[in-house]
């Protein structure tokens, strides 16, 4: 207590002394001043100079990062100095800057930059100034325009081109814009056919877009390379164009029929109905004809028998279950499988994961009496080598109690594996509300959570999950 008395006392004091200086007009260092004055030989007194303070060096670096929009501003005021692709990077940041007074500064900087000169540069950098669009401050469409301008010019044209056939996305989509806008007539069939080989999708599709505003010729060609793709997109859209162009559609709308793209079928089903082609007939052709010896053809064919509905000949689905592709055998599940439970309950330990997946599809509405004992024979079999991914799948097409009944099972068996108890609790966990199972017998039932309440009981499950679960 009176350590603070003294404290307050010196407050007091201090502030008593700051007011009579200002009311005296005197400071404490003029005060000192004139009492340093020798009193026989004045002379006036002069108050001594503060020096300078020495304020840091901010240069643009510092500016163009600072939270304050004036601080940025100046930077890039100050950045215009001189040109480098550090600055220019930082220019592009500044472009989508939250203050439109900076974005104006920003973009007066960048201007600096639209010349052949450093035309690299921004190709370097056109995925940054692309990025832009996605930010949604503000409309860079202006500044986008001004780049592919400049990179149309004849002096940078050649980079253009080299950029063209390395680039992905975005970039090569604009490098193709602004090539296309360049060329002369004669020159511009050549380029969109090259431009139909390009490793980026999205210029493939653009290119043979484009092909249509050519003559009819030109046109026929691209559709022809667009037809023989690998690209199942680039194959529909191609279609497309042809059955609108060509006169014989009747050909073209049967060989697509059997499209192994289940996409280009669908398009092909389309336009059979609309030109009057019968899909039934081009099926019957095909299954009449010889096995099919491609993936291509196999996907195609029972792709169409899938879409119509119809039934493959055994010869042909014996062939098709022996095939190597995973693809082709999950199809013949697909199509055969509601009748064929044993194939169904074969396919859950292929290797194959679309074969795997198409015989789970299959069992899961099949009735639990039908499946019940080659299903529990095949998963006694395979469980011990099944993912967790795999067995819980499986597990899943079992009713709720007879899945825990399982699970015990599995446990008296091994009870010193770690990840089966682990799994028990994961399906305990999982049910929310109390289960609902009519095709459990009332005596496993009663077994099964007689076991479950013994293990609540040792503290192995939550306390109330028995009461949860019934």
């Amino acid at each position: 207590m009176a350590h603070a008395n003294v404290r307050t006392s010196g407050i007091v004091s201090s502030m008593w002394k700051v007011l009579l200086q200002r009311l005296t007009g005197k400071t404490s260092t003029t005060a000192k001043t004139e009492r340093s004055v020798d009193p026989v030989d004045p002379v006036d007194p002069v108050d001594p100079v503060d020096p300078p303070e020495v304020l840091p060096v901010r240069d643009w670096k510092w500016l163009v990062m600072s939270w304050d929009g004036f601080h940025r501003e100046a930077g890039l005021r100050q950045i215009r100095s001189s040109q480098s692709t550090e600055r220019l990077a930082s220019i592009i940041v500044r472009l989508n800057d939250w203050v439109p007074q900076v974005r104006a500064a920003a973009r007066d900087a960048f201007a600096d930059y639209l010349t052949p000169e450093y035309g690299p540069w921004l190709i370097a950098k056109t995925p940054a100034i692309l990025a832009l669009e996605q930010r949604r401050r503000e409309d860079h469409g202006a500044t986008i325009q001004k780049l592919e301008a400049l990179l149309a010019t004849p002096e940078c044209l050649a980079q253009t081109t080299a950029a063209f056939e390395t680039s992905r996305g975005a970039c090569t989509r604009l490098f193709f814009r602004v090539l296309a806008q360049t060329k002369r007539a004669d020159e511009l069939e050549a380029f969109l056919v090259a431009s139909l080989h390009h490793a980026d999708f999205s210029v493939r599709r653009a290119a043979l877009g484009r092909a249509m505003a050519l003559p009819l010729e030109s046109a026929q060609k691209a559709i022809a390379y667009g037809l023989a793709s690998n690209s199942s997109i680039l194959r529909r859209l191609s279609f497309l164009q042809a059955i609108e162009l060509q006169t014989d559609r009747t050909r073209l709308i049967e060989d697509f029929l059997t499209d192994p793209s289940s996409a280009a079928r669908s398009t092909a089903l389309w336009a059979a109905r609309k030109y009057g082609v019968d899909p039934l007939q081009v099926l019957q052709a095909q299954l009449a004809g010889e096995i099919p010896a491609t993936k291509a053809r196999w996907l195609g064919v029972l792709g169409l028998a899938q879409s119509l509905g119809m039934a493959i000949p055994q010869g042909w689905m014996n062939a098709a279950l022996s095939q190597n592709s995973g693809e082709v055998r999950a199809l013949v599940l697909s199509l055969e499988g509601e009748g064929r439970p044993d194939l169904l309950i074969a396919a859950i330990a292929d290797p194959s994961r679309p074969v795997f997946e198409a015989g789970v599809r299959g069992l899961r509405p099949q009735p639990w009496k039908v499946i019940e004992s080659a299903f529990s024979a095949q998963l006694e079999t395979l469980w011990p080598a099944l993912s967790a991914s795999r067995r819980q799948a499986l597990l899943e097409l079992m009713p709720k109690w007879t899945q825990a009944g399982y699970l015990l099972q599995q446990l008296s068996r091994t009870p010193a594996e770690p990840s089966v108890l682990e799994q028990l609790r994961a399906w305990v966990y999982g049910q929310t509300y109390s289960i609902t199972d009519r095709e459990t017998s009332e005596s496993e039932r009663a077994r099964v959570v007689a076991k479950l309440t013994a293990l609540e009981k040792d503290g192995v499950l939550p306390t109330g999950s028995v009461a949860r679960l019934t």
